[in-house]
C-alpha cells in the first residue's frame, strides 16, 4: 500500500473514530479536534487536510446513519 494511502486511511480512522465517540458531531468540531491533537506534531500527516478531512467526515457519517459501508466513487457523484 503506498504511503499516501495509508496515510488517508488513518485519518478516516481517527475521523471515524471521533464520529463515533461523540455522537452528533459538526464537521468543524472533528477538525478543531484533530488540530488540537495534531497542529504541534511535527509530522501532521493529512490529518489538518481539509479536503480529506471533510471526505472522512462525510464517509463517517454515512456508515454510521446508514449501518453500510461507503463507496469512495460517491465522493466523486457529490
Amino acid at each position: 500500500m503506498g504511503k499516501v494511502k495509508q496515510a488517508i486511511q488513518e485519518v478516516e480512522q481517527e475521523v471515524i473514530e471521533i464520529v463515533e465517540s461523540h455522537g452528533d458531531i459538526s464537521l468543524p468540531d472533528v477538525q478543531t479536534i484533530l488540530f488540537k491533537k495534531y497542529f504541534h506534531k511535527g509530522d501532521t500527516g493529512y490529518f489538518l487536510d481539509e479536503d480529506v478531512v471533510k471526505k472522512a467526515y462525510n464517509k463517517a457519517v454515512y456508515e454510521k446513519e446508514n449501518e453500510e459501508e461507503y463507496y469512495q466513487h460517491l465522493d466523486e457523484v457529490l
